[in-house]
């Protein structure tokens, strides 16, 4: 049984807490974390997610568990887990923090050009990795087949990185 901690509009602790998949009571939250990793050729690496938990196209993301403060730490936890990828918190970018209905998502940025296939995947979660390009991303989004959410913040990301040019 996986708790998550939470929080309340401010994104502040409430001491309480949830049992993951059960119903987030009114006016509260989780925070979820996410991160997409981007290469020198302007491609991003892309996660085929194991058919037992839907088989569609994502990036790295997870659920900050129950006691996990620093929601960066987490997304650390959730690259090593994920796709066995270690990185440190320093380079990790927090590029916006995206509310919705009963969570918030701690999108991050990192730049790495590490071939996919020096990394090892947690088969329960991810089948395969890749790096794609956005045209690529978008199609598979058109065909349904990528994580809509995940899209979304695949162009906060690109925002970002044009208002570092």
């Amino acid at each position: 049984m996986e708790m998550l901690d939470l929080y309340d509009k401010d994104l502040k602790p409430t001491g309480l807490t949830v049992e993951r998949g059960q119903p987030i009571p009114v006016g509260l939250m989780i925070p979820i974390v996410a991160v997409f990793v981007h290469n020198n050729q302007g491609l991003y690496l892309i996660q085929k997610v194991a058919p037992s938990k839907g088989n569609y196209y994502s990036t790295t993301a997870g659920h900050v568990k129950s006691g996990e403060r620093d929601f960066a730490l987490s997304m650390l936890r959730e690259l090593k887990e994920e796709i066995g990828l270690s990185v440190t918190k320093s380079e990790l970018k927090l590029v916006k923090i995206r509310r919705y209905e009963h969570k918030f998502t701690l999108l991050y940025m990192l730049k790495s050009n590490v071939p996919a296939s020096m990394l090892r995947l947690q088969k329960e979660e991810v089948e395969s990795v890749s790096w794609m390009s956005h045209d690529d991303i978008e199609a598979l989004c058109k065909q349904g087949l990528f994580n809509r959410y995940h899209y979304q913040l695949l162009l906060d990301c690109e925002e970002r990185l044009q208002n570092l040019r």
